[in-house]
């Protein structure tokens, strides 16, 4: 397995919109590492939606469009819930 370059994957989770960059980058930092690979790959292959579908998505008004972005995108949401206050979310 090839090493993974957590700079670049932080580097692509900048979104410049702050509403996303305050969910993805906490997740990139502190919850993918600990993740599996399978996670990690759906995570990359969410990086590939545009900025205005992924803020639709995390903020729920609308429906990602395969079942594994709708998983890792649950994932972040619950992992932002469960960060707020703690972090200064």
């Amino acid at each position: 397995m090839s090493e993974i370059n957590w700079g670049k994957i932080k580097w692509q989770s900048r979104r410049g919109m702050r509403e996303l960059d305050l969910m993805l980058l906490p997740f990139v930092e502190h919850d993918l590492p600990n993740l599996g690979s399978d996670v990690l790959d759906s995570y990359m292959d969410l990086l590939e939606a545009s900025d205005l579908e992924l803020f639709r998505w995390l903020h729920g008004t609308a429906k990602p469009n395969s079942e594994s972005r709708e998983k890792i995108v649950a994932l972040i949401i619950k992992l932002h819930e469960g960060r707020k206050g703690v972090e200064g979310v």
